[in-house]
């Protein structure tokens, strides 16, 4: 594994929690990339919304019925070996913030069990940025948000049971 001694066999910048490169891929340069990818989006909201709906997640807003310390609803439903998963936004989210918390809900979902071994397997994701995670699905996140194009200082929130 690559340190911050060493130059990344990528010559990228690395993660200074994971010691990962950090990669933004020029999409002409990936071998057999599909034309309409998600990395071929304009914005970094744009290419998280395509990565959700390539992973069939269903992303949507609210009605604005939420408590105001919420920014997602993220739920995850099993029917016949098949998961149902949707991430439910409040309207009044700003752009940065909507695509911090779409990223962070896709990293909890791909660790279903968080979601599943709550009572009505959901949860809620809050609006208030924590500390930067140094693993976890905010770190997660936070890679999946620089690989589209998007750098932030924590993609980490809240979790709370439903």
């Amino acid at each position: 594994m690559p340190t911050n001694d060493t130059e990344s066999r990528y010559n990228a910048e690395l993660c200074p929690d994971c010691e990962l490169p950090l990669v933004r891929p020029s999409v002409p340069n990936l071998v057999g990339y599909p034309k309409d990818g998600p990395l071929t989006k304009a914005t970094p909201l744009q290419r998280v919304l395509a990565l959700a709906e390539t992973a069939n997640v269903d992303v949507f807003d609210l009605a604005d019925v939420t408590p105001t310390y919420v920014s997602a609803l993220v739920t995850i439903d099993q029917c016949n070996d098949n998961l149902a998963t949707t991430i439910s936004l409040t309207p009044d989210l700003t752009e940065d913030l909507k695509t911090d918390v779409i990223a962070f809900a896709l990293a909890v979902v791909g660790t279903p069990h968080t979601i599943t071994n709550t009572p009505n397997s959901a949860v809620a994701i809050s609006r208030t940025r924590l500390a930067p995670a140094k693993d976890g699905p905010g770190h997660l996140a936070r890679h999946m948000l620089y690989t589209c194009g998007r750098t932030t200082p924590s993609a980490t929130f809240a979790i709370t049971a439903l």
